[in-house]
């Protein structure tokens, strides 16, 4: 009876991970690109909707970047290390670690930078 009542296809309930730990999101795709998208008869104005896209398609690409990339290694740098009696030498050994994610961080604000410089300029 159990089984029946899980397998019933009833409209009135409610999606349950227990009971179905499988879902399928029904949402249609678009797959058309940015440039199909803008078309208007004012060619100046194409380029312009064509630029300021493009760069919210970049600042988008970045903001994604940012929180997978580097928003849990600056949140929890040195967490996890609770104890007093550090080994001589810890600090160091952590930071040398760092000096890698420090690197493509500074790269990832001098992008930042440029994209932002390229809207303002726009």
């Amino acid at each position: 009876k159990r089984i029946e009542d899980a397998l019933d296809d009833s409209i009135g309930d409610v999606w349950d991970f227990n009971i179905d730990p499988i879902a399928l999101n029904l949402l249609p795709y678009e797959q058309s690109s940015l440039l199909e998208l803008i078309k208007t008869e004012n060619k100046v104005l194409n380029k312009v909707i064509t630029v300021y896209a493009a760069l919210c398609c970049e600042i988008k690409k970045l903001k994604h970047e940012a929180e997978t990339k580097f928003y849990n290694g600056l949140l929890f740098y040195g967490e996890g290390t609770v104890d007093s009696s550090k080994v001589e030498g810890e600090s160091q050994i952590q930071m040398g670690r760092l000096i890698s994610f420090l690197q493509e961080l500074s790269c990832f604000v001098t992008r930042c930078y440029e994209v932002v410089m390229n809207v303002v300029h726009q």
